[in-house]
């Protein structure tokens, strides 16, 4: 399978020895009495130039610069360096260096405090210290190693690409970027969830769940887009967008976990985020297939075109389905409040199969006919009866089916629990069985259980013939025949009736007629049949036969 991870690992090349840091630049001779004010950890980043800031220029900033600014500019707005240093450290500068006079006062504390906050060095430069001499004394250090990092970068993009050549799939590749550069690797998509390599994957979700939360598609493209940003939980990371043509907007995101983004790591994300996507279109191509197949054998599962087990083990490992054995399954249909074409039906079942995974493990999603059908692994037995796990299952499917798909008034409707794979069939009749009951007789509730369904299911079997003509020709088709002979909506007066508890103001408002004309229409109605709304057996035998119309309707209705 092209998803599966390879534990196959590529060794980075220690390049600490070939760069210049933020360590070494203050040692130069220039810098001669330069103070760090705050930023340890940050010394050991590469700087790659110098830069002069004029509190206007931000966004020209590059990953890597060594940023000079004069203290005057803040004088009269001392706040407006205080703004700077987010966006600066978001931007990926090495380090701030503040040239101040020997007349100058100190560095503000809150800009000090902000510089820490970021882990961003913020160096007090001597009031003599010029631009153009500090940049020649950093370029020269700088040049002389970009020899060996251009070489290192060749390395890296080469291993790349025969990991790509070998087809190990995309676990491999981002096991073998983190292994390359020494920081955690994540693709983010949209509609998706993340694909993690292998340091993010075996730690326990509570430890990382600040930053698995933000890794999400809006907010690493909003805060990130082709560069640093800061994510939820002070992770810095760099993005660069996966070139995707028609697929789904994604991106390559390297974390800022193990040591700090270093100006060849940004650059190599920049020319692995090419490999990533031919990779994810070699993805998207086993999906289609698989989910062609995964289609086919779920709709003949539950349709009951599956007889042997040998066949349905086979069928399963083909289309790369995981159903565990000796665990209680049910079947789902998913009522919608709009009934989507074939071809939509089938990109929602794609989409959830990618998305569904706090519910359950192990839920498949499928098209049936016209209807969308959940296969539900239930964590414990529950015999032939709903038990309280799979009710459990159910609800908390539902509000993630609600989320993921923006339907607030979505309900689902379920058959029993079996056992064994064979009892599938009957469990999806089950569920369209509640379908049908539930949206005839109006009834109520999120989630419609068949083992709950009471009188109604009763009602549903009742095989047509004479004893069943006999009953609605004594309480039904009256009523039918009157209403079409402009009689006053008698049935649909006295289904309301019903429906409201026999409460005849409450009738009269949901149908938005005066409470006199509810009375004379239930009056009516009582005198056509010769029966009394205030016996109960005659109100009983009365609701039946509505209900029964509703469900069987007789041909003679």
């Amino acid at each position: 399978m092209a998803m599966m991870p390879r534990k196959d690992k590529l060794s980075a090349t220690p390049i600490s020895n070939v760069q210049f840091t933020v360590k070494d630049m203050i040692g130069i001779p220039l810098l001669k009495g330069a103070r760090l004010l705050t930023g340890d950890k940050g010394v050991s980043r590469p700087i790659t130039a110098v830069n002069v800031a004029d509190g206007n220029g931000v966004n020209l900033t590059r990953p890597g610069e060594f940023l000079m600014a004069a203290d005057y500019p803040y004088r009269d707005e001392p706040d407006r360096l205080l703004r700077l240093v987010p966006e600066l450290a978001r931007n990926g500068v090495a380090a701030i260096g503040i040239r101040t006079g020997d007349d100058s006062a100190d560095v503000p504390r809150d800009v000090v405090e902000e510089a820490e906050r970021y882990g961003l060095p913020l160096l007090a430069l001597p009031g003599d210290c010029g631009i153009s001499e500090l940049a020649v004394a950093v370029m020269e250090n700088v040049l002389a190693l970009e020899t060996s990092q251009i070489s290192e970068l060749q390395r890296r993009i080469q291993a790349m690409s025969r990991f790509l050549l070998e087809g190990k799939g995309i676990f491999g590749m981002l096991d073998a970027m983190e292994d390359l550069l020494d920081n955690p690797v994540a693709i983010v998509r949209e509609n998706d969830k993340p694909w993690l390599s292998a340091s993010l994957r075996v730690k326990e979700p509570s430890e990382l769940w600040p930053l698995l939360q933000s890794l999400a598609y809006r907010q690493v493209s909003r805060g990130a887009g082709n560069g640093f940003a800061m994510l939820q939980g002070s992770f810095r990371v760099y993005a660069r967008e996966i070139p995707q043509g028609r697929g789904r907007q994604a991106c390559l995101v390297l974390v800022e976990r193990s040591r700090d983004i270093r100006a060849i790591d940004a650059l190599s994300v920049d020319r692995m985020a090419p490999l990533v996507g031919v990779e994810l279109a070699n993805v998207e191509a086993v999906r289609e297939v698989e989910g062609k197949y995964l289609d086919q054998f779920v709709q003949d599962w539950l349709t009951g075109k599956i007889v042997s087990d040998n066949d349905w083990k086979l069928r399963a490992d083909v289309c790369g389905c995981v159903v565990p054995e000796g665990v209680p399954m049910c079947a789902l249909l998913v009522g919608m409040q709009r009934r989507d074409p074939a071809e939509k039906l089938k990109e929602t079942a794609r989409r959830l199969r990618s998305e569904l995974v706090r519910a359950a493990e192990g839920v498949l999603v499928s098209p049936v006919g016209d209807d969308l059908a959940i296969v539900v692994p239930v964590p414990e037995s529950a015999g032939d009866g709903t038990s309280k796990a799979a009710e459990a299952v159910s609800a908390k499917l539902l509000e993630e089916l609600r989320s993921l798909l923006g339907d607030k008034e979505l309900r689902l409707y379920a058959g029993r629990t079996f056992g064994r794979a064979e009892g599938l069939p009957a469990s999806w009749s089950q569920a369209v069985r509640a379908r049908q009951v539930a949206e005839v007789c109006g009834l109520p509730g999120d989630i419609v259980h068949y083992d709950k369904l009471g009188v109604y299911s009763l009602l549903y079997l009742i095989p047509p013939g004479d004893e069943r003509e006999q009953f609605l020709n004594r309480y039904a088709i009256p009523l039918q025949l009157a209403d079409r002979k402009g009689g006053g909506r008698l049935v649909e007066t006295l289904e309301m009736f019903f429906r409201c508890n026999g409460n005849i103001k409450l009738t009269s408002e949901k149908l938005y007629a005066h409470y006199n004309t509810i009375v004379y229409r239930l009056e009516k109605a009582q005198s056509i049949l010769g029966v009394s709304l205030d016996d109960p057996e005659d109100r009983l035998q009365l609701h039946l036969a509505l209900k029964l119309v509703q469900i069987t309707p007789s041909p003679t209705a």
